[in-house]
């Protein structure tokens, strides 16, 4: 829509920028951002003047690491967040919900929170769901569970798993490393059609609309057979109501050249997850002495994708969490620019959750994108849940998600959700950075909203498009009820009056204009 909102505060995030207090838009591009006279003087026939009312706008918002199919099957799935033993997480399975007719899918268990310490055990899941199959995935999505008529099935689709039950039978069922996760996980997602897969989709834009998201990375492929996820995405992300970025998750290079993407990867997992000891580190986990975590590729298999992605013209895009798989895959981003240099390819690290003073200053001289969520330490590291001193200790703890560290060494840290393992909220996630329990974490507020606007644009080489407010750039921007920069501690809080993407209006609040 060709519109003049007027009579607010316009934060542009572009720190040359004048105060200003309105925004025009014509043809989906901005076309003035200034005073209240200036836009309300220029010749739009036909648009719509939008009073403010001394509300705030800010560039649309920008998640950089979701898993979007995911995101969407928790409707239709058990959600487990908040159980507190093996009983509740049984009873809510018991009740249902089944993902199109077929299986029990329950997510967001929080095994290491339950009051057993565990998952439920396959006769404990074959008590709660006796004629169905279920599998209960974890809030890291880094390992899960089934019962016997899930088992059955994942070790008929997937054949490299049959036998769990044999060689571990009080563990019979669970699936504790990320390559048993993607297997069963594929057995269960395989019955989707193509048709749902859309529908998943556009449920996801839809509501990520909501909450000012203009900009969704999207983060598809490894868990669908065939990648059939990440095919359907490609096809429908330019009608979806968010700018959809897709990072196909695959290590086939000639695949993604040929689709035209200009990135590859996402959440290809150098290691696993810190609440299932598989995040890789060069000393032990302290609450479990004999663990380190593990690669899950060998630091030759790592380095090899990336040199064939990298000569291929890519960007890239890894998961790592622990200290040394966050060396093993910066090492190899730094040998393959050195064997063949390339202008800016802003390579992505996922996560980035306890790099090595060396990391970061190699991240820092190859200008790698991090792409980090601030949610996971507000809502694990506060007092009340002490996970990472359990987890590491003070002094490593502190070391880690230093947000403050890293963009005072120059890094360019864009922020998303991880979504479905937090919820998919960017003000959430700004609120978490400026409220961070460490004050090693804590960042300003105008520092926390660049890391959900501008960066975000950034790591996506897209900086000249979308991420601020400016003359000939897309109409990507939200209008907040409240301004930010006045209530820091509630910016969590704030409700979203308007969401506009591409100058298409894609959520208005009732009764906001």
């Amino acid at each position: 829509m060709d519109a003049k909102l007027v009579g607010g505060r316009i934060v542009s995030m572009r720190p040359d920028a004048p105060p200003a207090g309105a925004v025009a838009v014509r043809d989906g591009r901005i076309v003035c951002v200034g005073g209240d006279a200036d836009v309300l003087a220029l010749d739009l026939p036909g648009a719509e003047v939008l009073d403010l009312a001394g509300r705030t706008v800010l560039p649309g918002l920008i998640d950089s690491h979701a898993h979007a199919l995911d995101t969407g099957l928790l409707d239709a799935a058990v959600d487990l967040e908040g159980a507190a033993s093996v009983g509740e997480v049984c009873e809510r399975i018991a009740r249902r919900g089944r993902l199109y007719g077929r299986w029990v899918h329950a997510m967001r268990c929080a095994h290491w929170e339950l009051r057993e310490g565990r998952y439920p055990t396959l006769a404990e899941l074959d008590a709660a769901c006796p004629d169905a199959p279920v599998l209960v995935t974890s809030v890291t999505v880094h390992s899960a569970a089934t019962n016997s008529a899930g088992l059955r099935l994942i070790e008929a689709g997937a054949p490299q798993l049959a036998g769990r039950a044999a060689a571990s039978p009080d563990q019979a069922g669970w699936f504790t490393d990320d390559a048993a996760v993607a297997a069963a996980a594929g057995v269960v997602l395989g019955s989707l059609s193509r048709v749902e897969l859309a529908q998943l989709y556009r449920s996801v834009a839809e509501k990520a609309a909501a909450r000012g998201v203009t900009t969704l990375h999207c983060l598809e492929g490894g868990s669908v057979p065939g990648g059939t996820d990440a095919d359907v995405l490609h096809e429908i992300g330019g009608g979806l109501p968010v700018r959809a970025v897709l990072m196909f998750q695959t290590m086939d290079v000639e695949r993604v050249v040929a689709m035209g993407l200009p990135r590859i990867g996402g959440c290809l997992c150098v290691d696993g997850a810190c609440f299932e000891h598989t995040a890789c580190f060069y000393e032990p986990y302290l609450d479990k002495p004999d663990a380190r975590g593990s690669l899950n590729y060998t630091e030759e298999e790592i380095r090899a994708f990336v040199r064939r992605a990298h000569e291929a013209g890519l960007q890239i895009g890894m998961h790592a969490i622990g200290d040394r798989a966050v060396d093993v895959l910066v090492d190899a981003y730094e040998a393959a620019q050195t064997a063949a240099p390339r202008p800016d390819p802003r390579h992505r690290v996922e996560h980035f959750q306890a790099p090595t003073e060396r990391a970061v200053a190699a991240a820092a001289r190859l200008g790698l994108a991090l792409t980090m969520q601030p949610i996971f330490s507000y809502l694990w590291d506060r007092p009340e849940a002490d996970h990472y001193n359990r987890q590491f200790g003070e002094e490593r703890a502190d070391a880690m998600e230093s947000f403050r560290r890293l963009l005072d060494r120059g890094l360019v840290v864009a922020g998303g959700s991880d979504s479905p393992v937090t919820v998919l909220d960017p003000l959430l996630g700004i609120h978490s950075a400026v409220n961070n329990p460490r004050p090693s974490r804590r960042i300003s507020v105008e520092e926390a909203l660049r890391l959900f606007t501008y960066n975000g644009a950034w790591v996506d080489h897209a900086e000249g498009e979308y991420g601020t407010l400016a003359e000939g750039l897309s109409a990507d921007l939200i209008v907040l009820d409240a301004d930010p920069f006045e209530e820091p501690g509630a910016i969590k809080d704030i409700p979203v009056a308007l969401t506009m993407c591409r100058g298409v209006v894609t959520h208005a609040a009732d009764g906001a204009f």
